[in-house]
């Protein structure tokens, strides 16, 4: 799986090597519930912002390489980001924090929401599948279908003893 921010500030180059930028958001298609492709700040004097498909994408680890750039307009994760997760009588669950999506198929999987600085210390931050929201102009909607499942995400470290290997205590344990 990954994350919006395995992609933040990748270097952005053509197959003929010309470095074009870097990646600074996602593209995403709500409809599909897919990421569709990236938007490349420019290095240019004129700072115009590029989008590329993920059709277009060659190859990425540490840098992208593509073959082709548009102007066309998408929506990006940034217009989702921080928005509101409300829940079916209108409490704020969180802000969406993340995205998380697939590695081959590029679907999206969950949403990250963070419910404040305390809260995510104390319970962890919350994950949303993505089949249970729905975006709306302000918030996004949550209609979660079973109350019973609940994933967040912990600090792992606050929870481990110093120098001590979970598998190898989960193996003792068997």
């Amino acid at each position: 799986m990954y994350r919006s921010k395995d992609f933040s500030l990748m270097d952005v180059i053509n197959v003929n090597g010309k470095r074009l930028g870097f990646i600074n958001d996602l593209l995403v298609d709500f409809n599909i519930k897919k990421i569709t492709g990236f938007s490349i700040a420019t290095y240019g004097f004129l700072k115009k912002n590029l989008n590329v498909g993920i059709g277009d994408v060659v190859s990425f680890n540490s840098v992208m390489v593509i073959t082709a750039t548009t102007e066309e307009s998408f929506l990006e994760f940034k217009n989702i980001k921080n928005m509101d997760v409300r829940d079916e009588k209108g409490n704020i669950l969180g802000m969406v924090e993340d995205i998380i999506f697939d590695k081959i198929s590029f679907k999206i999987n969950a949403l990250v929401v963070s419910m404040g600085f305390l809260s995510n210390f104390l319970t962890g931050k919350k994950i949303i599948l993505i089949k249970d929201i729905l975006i709306g102009e302000e918030s996004l909607l949550y209609n979660g279908r079973n109350p019973n499942l609940n994933f967040c995400s912990l600090p792992h470290k606050l929870f481990m003893e110093d120098d001590l290997n979970e598998k190898d205590e989960t193996e003792k344990n068997i």
